[in-house]
């Protein structure tokens, strides 16, 4: 089942927006968990409210940041058609050849050589200009928006376990939000490595960063 979600999230959202992902909903949690710190009372019905109004918070935003994403990548499917039509009704004007060019940066097309871009570019120049297409979210897209709801889901738990397993709610605070700075410096880590980057410096600046914004608002009662 693990295998069957991970695989699920690798072939629906990037790596780069699934990182994102996994750090937004981390802070999300620690955010709302802080109300425990707040003057409820520790009892399991106020645990237990707590992990709903968590799980509710995560998945509505979850909800909100999957649907604007895939709308998002709708848009820009149809921007980019509306680049290329414009450049192929005009394939001698450097500055609609300039806009192909920059649409595709960011894209696997990017790791070319120079002029194997410029091929593409007139490849798309060559083509006729495509009028009528519309962008309805298909079954594709809504899994996008699926994948990132599924992450926000499960980062609750991690986050949220200590305060189950721990009598004492200090303790059970410290052990929460000790978890969520593990789990932002191992985001970090994998961000830097990717890039190249030095991950154990990446993974300690980003742990310190967090344990400073964490703690210095757990100490006046967040």
């Amino acid at each position: 089942m693990n295998f069957r979600v991970i695989t699920f999230l690798r072939n629906n959202l990037s790596l780069g927006n699934r990182l994102s992902e996994c750090f937004y909903g981390v802070m999300m949690v620690v955010i709302l968990t802080g109300l425990i710190n707040n003057g409820l009372p520790p009892t399991q019905s106020t645990l237990r409210l707590l992990l709903f109004g968590t799980l509710c918070v995560n998945i509505s935003w979850g909800i909100i940041d999957g649907v604007t994403s895939m709308y998002a990548g709708l848009v820009n499917r149809a921007d980019y058609l509306r680049i290329a039509n414009s450049f192929r009704e005009d394939p001698d004007n450097p500055e609609k050849r300039e806009m192909v060019a920059r649409s595709l940066q960011g894209t696997i097309v990017e790791n070319l050589g120079e002029e194997e871009q410029s091929k593409v570019v007139g490849m798309i120049g060559a083509g006729e200009p495509v009028k009528g297409i519309r962008y309805p979210a298909n079954g594709a897209d809504w899994k996008v928006a699926i994948a990132i709801v599924l992450i926000d889901f499960v980062l609750v738990f991690p986050v949220m376990i200590p305060y189950f397993l721990i009598d004492n709610v200090r303790w059970a605070v410290f052990a929460s939000h000790t978890i969520a700075i593990v789990l932002l410096a191992a985001v970090a880590m994998v961000w830097a490595r990717n890039l190249c980057l030095n991950t154990l410096k990446a993974g300690i600046i980003i742990a310190l960063i967090s344990f400073a914004a964490i703690y210095s608002t757990y100490s006046i009662g967040w």
